[in-house]
């Protein structure tokens, strides 16, 4: 199983999807707990998940490709 079939992709993305997602949770209450103001918290863990879910299908498709 190299994670290269074609049904295997699905469950990759959502992996890296779910693991941005949670990169994106802890960033925006790292935020919050640090003092700032909602929008900016939210604006935070909204950069951070599409910062971490662009760098895991980049990654994904380094490694797979």
């Amino acid at each position: 199983m190299n994670g290269n079939h074609p049904r295997q992709r699905g469950i990759w993305l959502a992996i890296i999807l779910l693991i941005a997602l949670f990169a994106a949770a802890a960033a925006a209450a790292a935020f919050h707990v640090g003092g700032a103001e909602p929008p900016a918290a939210l604006g935070a863990g909204g950069a951070a998940f599409v910062g971490m879910a662009s760098l895991g299908i980049a990654a994904y498709r380094f490694v797979t490709d």
